[in-house]
Formats: C-alpha cells, structure tokens, sequence
C-alpha cells in the first residue's frame, strides 16, 4: 500500500491523532532544543565570542520525527500487548 492510500484510508479521527502526536513532537523538540541552547550558553559563561545558536525548522522537525518514531515504537508495544 502506498503511503498516499494510507492517509486516504485513514478516518478523520485517526488523521486528528497523527497531527496531535506530532504536535507534541515539534513541542517537546523545541524544549529539548532550547534546553541545549541553554546548557551550551552556560558551558561558554555567556561570553561575546561565543557562537549565537538558533533553533531552525530544519532541526526543529528533524528532532520531532525522531521523537514520533519513538512514540510510535512505544505506542506499538503497548497496543501489541493489549491485543
């Protein structure tokens, strides 16, 4: 099946939870890339010379897919084992 019959398939009800968990993704990557930010500013003492950090959406949704998939691992052995 391709990925495009999928989403087709899906209900609207399954499409809202996807985008939710994704959401929640992108949330918890910009926490954990403020959170990097914040920890290599105090490495360097705030000082003038040190390189100025920004969170770009490439990054950004990067780090939220990772984060997906792990969700998606995690809610699969759950489910698997509820089954």
């Amino acid at each position: 099946m391709k990925l495009s019959d999928w989403l087709y398939s899906l209900t609207s009800k399954d499409q809202i939870i996807l985008v939710g968990l994704y959401v929640i993704s992108i949330y918890l990557s910009k926490i954990t890339l403020n959170t990097l930010i914040e920890i290599y500013n105090e490495k360097k003492n705030y000082s003038k010379s040190r390189l100025k950090l920004r969170i770009t959406p490439a990054s950004l949704l990067s780090l939220a897919f990772i984060y997906c998939f792990i969700f998606y691992k995690i809610f699969r052995g759950i489910f698997n084992s509820i089954l």
